[in-house]
């Protein structure tokens, strides 16, 4: 028990680090820090009218893309550290898949 709440906790810092990370980032280059469109594109309703197989080879798509860019980027980003390295992994996917289901 005590495992998976440290892995919690640490899954919860690593969302944090990189929503961190994103307004730092938008503040130093001086755009605004957390948009309307970035919350649809994380958090927002996904508008799904696509028929069951379809939706089924949509994410099977997904899926492989994302497998394909952990594989790809992970002995490079694994170099950064496991908190960098999980948020961008985790961005990535969420993006990946939002594109995919359109």
């Amino acid at each position: 028990m005590g495992f998976m709440l440290w892995e919690g906790v640490t899954l919860l810092f690593v969302i944090l680090g990189g929503l961190v990370v994103l307004t730092v980032r938008r503040k130093t280059s001086g755009r605004p820090l957390f948009t309307d469109q970035d919350w649809h594109t994380y958090f927002g309703d996904l508008p799904l009218q696509v028929s069951k197989p379809r939706l089924v080879l949509q994410i099977s798509g997904a899926a492989f893309i994302c497998s394909l860019v952990v594989i790809i980027t992970g002995p490079v980003l694994a170099r950064i550290g496991p908190g960098l390295y999980s948020v961008t992994i985790i961005f990535a996917c969420l993006g990946i898949v939002k594109l995919t289901l359109r």
